[in-house]
């Protein structure tokens, strides 16, 4: 569509991220609009930058470049970011972003010149080797602007803002070109901006793209010449921006329900690829690049756990399969690309980011509790291993990223040609060429890029000796650069998928990591105040931390005490989040701010709900006050307002509100159904209804004496002649008539040995005994904590033997069952394992473990949970 003056409205509002989110420039008023057409979009266009946004195709990486001397170092080499020391010993005079740059542009009355980028943007490089280390741009520049040099990941607030500038004047010069980086914008004094482009090359080229130098001289000619209009279009800029960047006009409210989780579900559904997964596939673009985008892909898993709509899960699964056989995936290293530049997950953009390694490890754990998936199983094992080996500090920090290119080639250092497999492997090249889609036709102009073909049934299983040896060669490789900085944000999107993966069987060791970095984070990324940083390298202090690193770490705290039962995450968590609404939240227009109300002040003030390559951080602030709901009762109002207040925005956007679509589910709760009909005849006074049968609230929650081999007994069903035949039985007592969501439910254990039997104590009084342990999972967000196993007593032994500390008769052991207050479902399943070893006079069985499985109802704190089986719990 077209305004009067032929300005053509694309989509506008790039996030941190890089991903649109999906909202349409509309010209406030209609003088504007004009305004903006006649004066600005001539002066802009004048200039030639538009259109010269992004690279051309197989555009010229290195070789045109003027040779780079290493000259004296500028300012930035008193910066501890690894992207702004790239550009230290430039020939430009940069100048990290702050009010000495603007102090000098306005003294000297000069323009400034803006660049933004970050360690592994491929670009970025280009635009470093081609053009800033170009003598003859660098004196030019150096005469005539003021040159600030920004890392967009330790300043997300001046990107954004930026950003969102170049897109505004983009769409007032009647371009249709994109944002993206490097970034490149020229600015006032004051920092409002006055034209724009990414990446430029260094020269005018044949196909008539301009060049930087010629930009640069043309925005100058204009300062000098035509001031005015310069002042009047970079205002009308800045005013529009301000307006975009906002949290905008209130959109008429909606109802708070599951018709509006159904909206955003079939929003998300609506870029389903169903042919190679993915949830951001444009059909008007069907061969574009495609990012995994997890918080969509979490919010249809989420709905699925609630409501067991097979269409969600499939679509999830398909998504998951794909990219982890696709060459987005790395197969020797592990982790993932950060993007595929094609439809097929095949070839990606090389660089790693912790963000992406973050959430696609939290939505494959998630996976693996739904479906035991052994691709799904590889890909956790090998993400986290690469997080150990190539992204971990010492002190247990996580590093930003890893570069794409290596010698100026991107993909250089994960690609490979048949002959070097087959020097490497030998023998075994055959099978593994085969497996990883050598035989099949690849667009890569450096070399192969390992995928395992999608018609292809296996995963690469006996070829792990083979994958061993080509890493080992692999590491050998000029390797690409690490941005070693601390982000809270990433770091905690981290924390929180390790909190996950590690409630997965075998995975204690990923907990470990992630109480690791949490410690690491409170102790180096806090001021003395309690204050967060944003970033940290070297044992220096970036800049204020903005309100996704708040809500971020919040929630991985909370995530943490979840899997682990430590209070010390807990009360972390609930300062952040006390933290995160004085600093962020604006009560008069109901919504968190990026920047917290004492930052410094830009020309415009970011709030927004849309999802990104990472959920909004507004919706994960939304989270964290829901989840503290009950103890601190005014977040109950702020939790209904802000989504009242964001409802249509969920109605227009639903796709780009995935993040938000969680925080609602989570305030609706577990009793919402959506997309099929409640199957479950309604809630019992006490327990679950099952078969037409209401069990009374008197009775153990299960009670069997089945071994796992000969059957597990299930709520109380249980095989007379197996019973006799085992000298253990179990009955489980729950203190409570449901499951409180996100609360405590204590639990008893009760144990029967049979007479003339005993199992061991737990501790065991001998290292190669095996304790009698209780172990509980779940496919919901439950889990056992606090397990208080009671004393033994000594067997009589013979002289020099150390007397056996056992159980014999009735032995009650208790704990508390946890329940996440993100976990949706209407009732839970639970599986409690007794793992013994029974013995009688000198004989002793084999290790045996009782698995009894059950069924439990999830409720609100204000659901009708009642005290049941108080008898079975000590005063």
């Amino acid at each position: 569509m077209a305004d009067e003056c032929g300005v053509r409205t694309v989509a506008i509002g790039w996030k941190r991220g890089g991903a649109m989110n999906g909202i349409a420039v509309c010209w406030s008023s209609r003088s504007l609009a004009l305004a903006v057409c006649a004066v600005s979009a001539a002066l802009l266009v004048s200039a030639g930058l538009v259109g010269a946004d992004e690279p051309a195709e197989g555009a010229a990486v290195s070789g045109q470049t003027a040779e780079k001397n290493r000259h004296p170092a500028n300012r930035l080499a008193r910066e501890s970011s690894p992207y702004l020391l790239m550009h230290a010993h430039n020939p430009i005079q940069w100048y990290p972003w702050g009010p000495e740059a603007f102090e000098k542009a306005r003294a000297e009355d000069k323009p400034v010149f803006l660049s933004v980028g970050y360690s592994s943007c491929y670009w970025c490089h280009v635009m470093e080797r081609e053009v800033f280390s170009n003598e003859k741009i660098a004196a030019y520049m150096n005469e005539k602007y003021v040159c600030i040099k920004v890392d967009r990941e330790e300043r997300p607030d001046v990107d954004d803002i930026y950003m969102t500038s170049l897109i505004v004047y983009q769409q007032a010069a009647g371009s249709r070109a994109g944002g993206g980086w490097p970034l490149s914008m020229f600015l006032d004094g004051e920092g409002n901006p006055i034209a724009g482009a990414t990446y430029l090359p260094p020269e005018d080229t044949p196909d008539g793209r301009t060049g930087f130098l010629t930009a640069a001289e043309r925005i100058h000619e204009l300062w000098t010449g035509k001031r005015e209009s310069v002042n009047q279009t970079s205002g009308m800029i800045a005013r529009e921006v301000r307006r975009l960047s906002g949290p905008g006009v209130l959109a008429e409210p909606v109802e708070l329900n599951a018709a509006l989780l159904q909206a955003i579900s079939k929003g998300i559904q609506g870029q389903y690829d169903p042919m190679w997964g993915g949830v951001d596939f444009n059909p008007r673009r069907p061969d574009g690049p495609r990012f995994p985008n997890v918080p969509r892909l979490r919010f249809l898993l989420s709905l699925y756990r609630q409501t067991g709509e097979k269409t969600l899960w499939d679509m999830v699964s398909n998504s998951l399969t794909s990219m982890a056989k696709g060459g987005i995936r790395d197969h020797l290293g592990g982790g993932f690309h950060r993007y595929s530049t094609e439809r097929t997950w095949t070839v990606p953009h090389f660089e790693k980011m912790l963000y992406d390694q973050a959430q696609l490890l939290e939505v494959y754990a998630e996976a693996l509790q739904v479906e035991a998936n052994p691709l799904y199983q590889q890909v956790v094992d090998e993400l986290v291993g690469f997080l150990t080996r190539e992204m971990t500090l010492p002190d247990g920090g996580f590093c930003s990223a890893l570069d794409a290119e290596t010698n100026a080639i991107e993909g250089e250092f994960y690609v490979w040609t048949e002959a070097e497999v087959r020097e490497v492997l030998g023998a075994e090249a055959d099978e593994f060429l085969r497996v990883y889609g050598f035989g099949e036709p690849q667009d890569f102009e450096h070399g192969r890029i390992l995928y395992l073909p999608r018609e292809q049934a296996g995963i690469g299983e006996g070829l792990g000796a083979a994958r061993a040896k080509l890493l080992q060669r692999r590491s050998a490789r000029p390797r690409p650069f690490l941005d070693d900085k601390v982000l809270t944000e990433w770091n905690a999107l981290m924390i929180q998928a390790l909190a996950t993966s590690g409630r997965l069987p075998d995975r204690a060791g990923d907990l470990q990591l992630a109480e690791r970095a949490a410690g690491f984070l409170l102790d180096k990324l806090q001021d003395p105040s309690g204050q967060l940083m944003r970033s940290w390298r070297q044992g220096v202090q970036g800049p204020r931390a903005y309100l996704d690193d708040y809500a971020c770490l919040a929630a991985a705290l909370r995530a943490l005490h979840q899997a682990t039962g430590q209070q010390r995450w807990q009360d972390e968590a609930k300062r952040l989040t006390a933290k995160q609404m004085e600093l962020f939240y604006d009560a008069g227009q109901k919504t968190f701010f990026f920047t917290s109300n004492d930052h410094e002040k830009l020309f415009a003030r970011t709030s927004s709900v849309y999802d990104s390559v990472s959920p909004s951080g507004n919706s994960v602030a939304l989270l964290n006050v829901l989840a503290f709901r009950e103890v601190v009762p005014e977040y109950k109002g702020v939790a209904e307002e802000l989504l009242r207040r964001f409802s249509g925005t969920m109605i227009q956007s639903p796709a780009s509100c995935a993040g938000l679509g969680l925080a609602l589910q989570q305030h609706l709760g577990a009793g919402v159904k959506v997309g099929r009909a409640d199957a479950g005849g309604g809630r019992g006074a006490g327990w679950l209804r099952s078969a037409g049968v209401v069990r009374p609230a008197s009775m153990p929650m299960w009670q069997a004496a089945v071994d796992e081999k000969s059957g597990a007994a299930v709520a109380g069903k249980s095989d007379e002649k197996k019973k006799e035949a085992r000298p253990i039985k179990a009955k489980i007592y729950p203190f409570y008539n449901k499951l409180p969501r996100g609360g405590k439910c204590p639990v008893a254990i009760e144990l029967t040995v049979a007479e003339g039997w005993h199992v061991n104590a737990n501790p065991a009084s001998e290292d190669y005994l095996i304790p009698t342990e209780v172990k509980v999972s779940s496919g919901q967000k439950v889990r056992l904590t606090r397990v208080k196993y009671p004393e033994g007593h000594e067997l009589s032994a013979e002289a020099g033997e150390t007397p056996q500390v056992v159980y014999d008769g009735k032995v009650m052991i208790y704990g508390v069952l946890e329940t996440d207050a993100t976990e949706l479902a209407e009732q839970a399943e639970v599986t409690v394992e007794i793992h013994y070893q029974a013995c009688r006079d000198k004989v002793c069985e084999r290790p045996d473990k009782l698995r009894l499985v059950g069924k439990l109802q999830i409720a609100d704190a204000d659901s009708g949970i009642q005290k049941i089986n108080e008898a079975q719990f000590p005063k």
